[in-house]
């Protein structure tokens, strides 16, 4: 494995597939994680710097892209190959005469008026002529108004390059987060005699499952399952279970062999970040991701998606089949609630 690898693990650069490879090998081979600690530490200074920018993204000066243009501006101008400036050509029309005026007569006038061609004369045509050079004062305001054009361009596309890097890292980084919580579940329904995941009580709020996997060590030491990346830290959505046909509340289970086909499914979800603005349910958080949220369903996936109609059968995972933020109608009616939305 190179350490083009071990730096994109480090900084997290590397796509959920790469990095869980790079997981497995370092698992396997004491030495690569010698090699991963190296470039750990040699990058520490690095790694700091980069997560107080992510906390605290710092202003850029006032002036920055206005001077950095107009110093690229002063390099071409400065540096650039320019070809030789030519000669300054005389007028057109002054050429026309001085030629004209150096050949022999090509008519002869008589005293009528009436003019003769002289045999075998004819008159020159005027000489072809692009017109006048631009001066050189000229030439240069042309030269650096394209080059500011350029830099400014590239200034564009260089912002919008690195705005849609840091979007995509928190994505991935929430993405993270929802499979060390599907982690957490799993453990939970291992320890439930009928495999069951934390189910909400019908007086309780969705964001009380947490409590549930943190007094039974199912979560990591310091582990907030909330989307890192939100500006204030909001408990990611919980399925509000379903209701059985006599009322009864129960929560979703992990998908069994044993179990009836159809009843149980890994294509149920059973948690999300927030929904988006377009598919919110009503007021409160919505997903800091800018039009998308990740969603994670019960056999471990995790999908990012723009609309919430991704249930087992294309249902609203934020409203039930009566269109109301409650515990599903049936046990394939997918429900999730925010903080605050109860069964």
């Amino acid at each position: 494995m190179s350490d083009e690898d071990l730096l994109g693990y480090v900084l997290d650069l590397l796509p959920p597939e790469e990095r869980a490879a790079v997981e497995t090998r370092l698992s396997l081979a004491p030495e690569l994680a010698a090699r991963l600690d190296r470039v750990r530490r040699s990058l520490s200074p690095l790694l700091a710097v980069a997560a107080t920018e992510r906390d605290n993204p710092p202003e850029p000066p006032p002036g920055l892209a206005v001077r950095a243009i107009a110093r690229v501006a002063q390099h071409v101008v400065a540096c650039e190959p320019r070809p030789a400036q030519p000669e300054p050509r005389e007028p057109a029309a002054i050429a026309l005469l001085r030629d004209f005026a150096a050949r022999a007569p090509g008519e002869l006038e008589f005293g009528s008026g009436t003019r003769a061609k002289v045999p075998g004369a004819s008159r020159p045509a005027p000489p072809v002529s692009d017109g006048p050079e631009p001066a050189p004062g000229r030439r240069l305001r042309i030269e650096i108004a394209v080059a500011a054009g350029i830099a400014f361009l590239a200034f564009g596309l260089v912002t919008s390059g690195i705005a849609k890097a840091r979007q995509q890292q928190r994505v991935y980084a929430c993405q993270n987060g929802l499979r060390t919580l599907h982690t957490g579940l799993s453990g939970y329904a291992d320890s439930d005699p009928q495999g069951r995941y934390p189910q909400i009580d019908p007086t309780a709020t969705a964001d009380t499952f947490a409590a549930s996997l943190g007094e039974q060590g199912h979560l990591p030491a310091g582990y907030r399952p909330g989307c890192p990346t939100a500006d204030a830290f909001v408990a990611y959505t919980y399925t509000l279970g379903f209701r059985e046909p006599d009322g009864r509340l129960l929560g979703l289970r992990r998908p069994d062999a044993a179990c009836p086909e159809g009843t149980e499914h890994d294509t149920m979800p059973i948690s999300a970040d927030f929904p988006t603005a377009l598919a919110a349910p009503g007021g409160g958080p919505v997903s800091p991701h800018t039009g998308c949220m990740n969603v994670l369903f019960v056999g471990g996936n995790v999908r990012t998606t723009t609309s919430p109609f991704v249930g087992p059968n294309g249902d609203d995972i934020y409203r039930n089949a009566f269109g109301q933020v409650g515990a599903g109608a049936n046990r394939s009616d997918a429900v999730l609630g925010r903080p605050g939305d109860r069964p």
